[in-house]
């Protein structure tokens, strides 16, 4: 006896059993309509039984099922016939139980997608060497049953149309042996319209999973390039300079083929959850999500934007270092035209992108990117422990002690503290009276000045960075800088009008000036 007959004579036994249970415990007139009830489900059945898994769809509630007992329904049965069709009542009953078991096996045996000699018994094997020359020479990956020989599995071998497929879908006749359906929220859209071998070869290939392409990456690009043939709209670049690595080495390392949960067939929410799988245990890197989550101060752009990773990344490919999708500046300025408000404290950060148009003396690392790293040569775009986002500390005060900060100090990240620490020189600063460091003056006395007094972090009208005003005390006195060849003079509300140059020196300075 075949296996689907033992799953059907099982089916239909309890299923008649069903039956008979609710003729003997409802009421005449529920007992005719329920009857009537299972036998149409037992009749459709019986008409699809050849074409599906399981040959009937009797709609019976689960309470039913569980009140049926084959062995009490066997012996009522028996109780008005004779010991002979007794036995083969139980005989029944026996065989029921072990199809039952043989389905259970047959079923996991399914789970492995494991094509057997088992299978092929009832199709005629050829030998590999009689093949069509079509099929010639083999290549690397066969397909289980061809690799057996028993095309009789997928293909009609006798009638008017020999070699015709056994089903009239080819998706059909893939999922008689790959059982795992694909219908999660998202499909990929071959999958959807049941084309398995747009992407697979059904009989052997050079690639694993038979894949109609040299690799991954190869088969996807074929519709998701640009300017591809079918004119498909989400394509995908890998041409630029800078790539992705998971996305340079296949598409599957973050996205399903098949089905999935989330959009674009991603294996976890893309926004930032998928980037963070990675990049929080990659080596000689930092665990990404734990910083993310207790740093002390957080880049809105991650936390509160609908983008958040995809705000300033490309997950494939860009011609910009960091898979960036702009030129760092201008990703920076995507977000930073317009005052924004910090989640810390609420302080309104300015408009960079106008304060950089209306001041043309822009700071190294922003003028020149590829050189001097940009924004993020001061700035962590992925958060930081130090305010403004910064990378090292700085101050707000207009008084520093600089040398407390020294190997910490931001501005000593690029610049040298010899500029700021010897007294005489000729050599390490141009901010210079002669040969008295100006730098040392104004930073190492009592009340050192702060960089940022004198200092524009990003951009100036005039030369050095210099402000235009500076601040103290909350109200702002215009700094007076005009410049020369060989020094220039200030005049802000801290001090008179001072001149200096570096070949002539214009003031006398006493040891007392330097203790101040």
């Amino acid at each position: 006896m075949k296996i689907k007959d033992i799953v059907f004579l099982t089916v239909f036994l309890v299923v008649a059993g069903a039956g008979l249970y609710v003729v003997t415990t409802v009421d005449v007139a529920k007992k005719i309509e329920r009857t009537g009830s299972i036998m149409k489900s037992i009749l459709s059945g019986i008409k699809e039984g050849p074409h599906e898994y399981f040959p009937t769809h009797a709609e019976i509630s689960e309470e039913e099922l569980k009140q049926v007992d084959v062995k009490k329904i066997a012996e009522e049965i028996g109780k008005g016939i004779t010991v002979k069709k007794k036995e083969k009542l139980f005989e029944i009953e026996k065989q029921t139980k072990e199809a039952l078991m043989i389905t259970k096996q047959k079923l996991a045996e399914e789970i492995k997608l494991k094509h057997t000699k088992v299978k092929a018994r009832v199709a005629k094997i050829m030998d590999l060497k009689d093949l069509p020359q079509k099929f010639k020479p083999l290549k690397k990956v066969l397909h289980e049953p061809f690799k057996m020989g028993a095309c009789e599995l997928c293909h009609v071998s006798a009638g008017a149309q020999p070699g015709k497929l056994i089903t009239k879908k080819i998706s059909d006749l893939c999922y008689r042996c790959h059982k795992v359906r694909y219908n999660k929220k998202y499909d990929h859209k071959p999958v959807k319209q049941g084309k398995c071998i747009d992407c697979h070869d059904p009989h052997q290939s050079n690639a694993n999973n038979l894949l109609k392409a040299k690799s991954v990456n190869d088969l996807c690009l074929k519709c998701h390039k640009p300017g591809n043939k079918k004119h498909i709209k989400k394509t995908v670049n890998m041409n630029g300079a800078f790539k992705h690595k998971p996305a340079e080495k296949s598409c599957v390392e973050c996205h399903e083929p098949h089905t999935a949960s989330f959009k674009k067939l991603l294996k976890d929410d893309g926004k930032m959850n998928l980037c963070l799988d990675c990049h929080s245990k990659l080596e000689k890197h930092i665990d990404m999500r734990k910083w993310i989550k207790n740093v002390k101060y957080k880049h809105g752009a991650i936390t509160d934007s609908k983008r958040k990773c995809l705000e300033c990344h490309d997950p494939h490919s860009t011609n910009h270092k960091g898979i960036l999708r702009k030129q760092q500046v201008k990703t920076c300025l995507s977000c930073h035209d317009k005052n924004v408000k910090t989640d810390e404290d609420g302080y309104l950060l300015m408009n960079m992108a106008k304060h950089l148009k209306e001041n043309p003396n822009w700071h190294k690392p922003i003028k020149d990117v590829k050189k001097e790293g940009g924004c993020a040569a001061c700035h962590n775009p992925h958060g930081s422990n130090h305010f403004s986002i910064l990378r090292r500390s700085y101050t707000t005060d207009f008084y520093t002690n600089i040398n407390k900060e020294k190997k910490d100090f931001i501005c000593f990240k690029c610049h040298k503290p010899e500029k700021f620490t010897i007294k005489l020189t000729k050599k390490v600063t141009k901010f210079r009276d002669g040969d008295v460091n100006l730098h040392y003056l104004h930073v190492n006395n009592k009340k050192g000045r702060a960089c940022r007094v004198c200092h524009d972090e990003h951009a100036s009208k005039y030369p050095h960075l210099i402000r235009r005003y500076t601040e103290f005390g909350g109200i702002k006195f215009p700094m007076r800088y005009a410049g020369t060849k060989t020094g220039g003079s200030c005049q802000p509300a801290c001090h008179k009008k001072y001149e200096y140059d570096r070949v002539h020196q214009k003031n006398k300075f006493s040891e007392d000036v330097f203790k101040k």
